[in-house]
């Protein structure tokens, strides 16, 4: 008798683990199809962790001056997670650097929707609008950023003061 419930509970252990083996092996040896042991580390990442990956790969291209390819990443990020305020902070600072302010400003905007004591966003759109002249608007941000980040608060400082030397 315990040998026959031990038979049945066997037999149905199998019949429970052989669909998920045949998932996971789908595919032909995790050349796209599946979760096999095969995958790349980069197939294996949860959403919010290739959220991050690109996010870096964006911010990497940002800092080596690469705005376009930054631009890309971020606009990956952002189709992923629409509420990544630094995404839009730092896709609005490529777009600063290439020059398009419009589209820089809209970003900065948006990053501060998000979260209004974003400091950099604050930072960056002060200095978006001490590039386009608009030094009392960037004078508002700076008063913003004061109480945010003293640090960046003193560097957009500094920007406005070269700029008035200038003009």
């Amino acid at each position: 008798m315990i040998r026959k419930a031990w038979l049945g509970v066997l037999c149905g252990s199998l019949l429970l683990v052989a669909p998920v083996v045949a998932r996971a092996d789908a595919g032909g040896g995790g050349d796209g199809g599946g979760n096999s042991r095969w995958d790349s580390p980069q197939e294996k990442l949860t959403r919010p962790q290739k959220v991050q990956a690109e996010y870096e790969t964006g911010y990497r291209y940002l800092k080596a001056g690469e705005y376009k390819k930054a631009i890309k990443s971020f606009e990956g990020v952002l189709k992923e997670n629409p509420s990544h305020a630094l995404a839009y902070s730092n896709m609005g600072y490529s777009y600063r650097k290439l020059k398009q302010y419009d589209k820089a400003i809209e970003l900065y905007g948006k990053a501060l929707m998000l979260d209004p004591k974003l400091a950099e966003a604050h930072e960056y759109l002060g200095e978006a609008y001490l590039e386009m002249g608009n030094i009392e608007e960037a004078k508002q941000h700076l008063t913003i950023l004061q109480s945010l980040d003293p640090k960046l608060a003193e560097e957009l400082r500094a920007e406005i003061t070269r700029y008035d030397k200038r003009s």
